[in-house]
């Protein structure tokens, strides 16, 4: 009888192994399903990648008078896996991308907004983790606009990479909406704005200044910034849709501010939007206070002080000061 229920006891435990390994070889496929399922980003971790603003800046045709700094970004002229930074390089030039202009198209609207929303509309589900938008001749508002961005904290999320500050500027413009009087440029700002959930007239003209076009912005200039994917993802992918498609209409609030893409004359929308990024994409108001030491507004607080190329008391900050509106009134 004790042989008959040990034989029952070994068979039992036979069944209980059997049930366990069925059900880890069961775990093991769920698993391998998810990792085959789950999409491999096409970035490298951490790498900054910088995304240039570029038209005809540059000789398409001959890649050897192309600038350094953009050579470097490239895989076609740098094979070095582990280079510091990539480019992701649109030219807005061929909607057919024929040699010389083999890179991906972007329309040449809004000056460097239409491509900075060009690839946050084409890559906003598979997202760099740090990057870096930038004119397609950086310099001209910055020292080191690349070693800046390598500079920067890990714990900031966006900030400007640029030297110049900009003072007391108006909403100011000699075109004005027939229907409401407001200035053309004002409207653009306040539409922009709506389309990513904010009050525009709350966010532009906090204290109800009137007229409100004389409402002021402060913050440093212009539309060159870098930018971690966690603020890009704040915003839906929905709402940056609207604002990208708002990019390509023929105006941005009213005909009377109807552009002429890569032409002269005023840019509303692109315009705008240069004025409005720090509120977008930095979280700050839209009259910021001006950089100064050991306060908030220290550069500091977004740069490593012992970094080469860093704003942190490196780099003599220059300033542009606007002569206030003459009837800036509160109610």
């Amino acid at each position: 009888m004790n042989q008959i229920n040990i034989q029952k006891f070994y068979l039992f435990l036979i069944f209980i192994g059997i049930l366990l390994i069925l059900n880890l070889y069961k775990l093991q496929r769920i698993s391998s399903i998810k990792t085959s399922n789950k999409k491999l980003s096409r970035w490298k971790k951490d790498r900054l990648v910088i995304i240039p603003a570029i038209y005809k800046e540059i000789d398409w045709l001959n890649h050897t008078k192309w600038p350094s700094w953009l050579r470097y970004g490239l895989d076609l002229f740098n094979k070095n896996r582990k280079r510091s930074y990539d480019v992701y390089l649109y030219q807005r030039l061929d909607p057919n991308s024929n040699s010389p202009f083999n890179w991906p198209y972007c329309k040449n609207v809004h000056e460097e907004s239409g491509v900075y929303l060009k690839f946050i509309y084409d890559f906003y589900h598979d997202l760099p983790d740090k990057m870096l938008f930038i004119h397609a001749e950086p310099f001209k508002h910055s020292f080191t606009p690349i070693e800046a961005a390598h500079c920067i904290r890990d714990d900031v999320y966006y900030t400007t990479i640029n030297d110049l500050w900009i003072q007391n500027r108006p909403w100011v413009s000699k075109l004005r909406d027939p229907i409401d009087n407001h200035t053309l440029i004002y409207n653009c700002a306040k539409y922009i704005l709506s389309l990513f959930g904010f009050d525009g007239d709350s966010q532009l003209n906090p204290h109800n200044i009137q007229p409100k076009e004389h409402s002021l912005i402060s913050a440093m200039c212009c539309a060159q910034f870098y930018v971690r994917k966690e603020r890009i993802l704040h915003y839906t992918y929905e709402q940056w849709s609207s604002v990208y498609n708002a990019s390509l209409q023929p105006y941005c609030t009213s005909p009377l501010d109807q552009e002429l893409p890569g032409g002269v004359g005023m840019k509303w929308f692109g315009g705008s939007l240069e004025f409005l990024w720090h509120v977008i994409l930095g979280l700050y108001p839209t009259y910021m206070l001006p950089p100064k030491e050991r306060t908030t507004t220290d550069l500091c607080h977004s740069f490593r002080s012992s970094c080469s190329g860093s704003l942190c008391r490196k780099i003599p900050l220059r300033f542009l000061i606007h002569e206030l509106p003459n009837s800036n009134k509160s109610d």
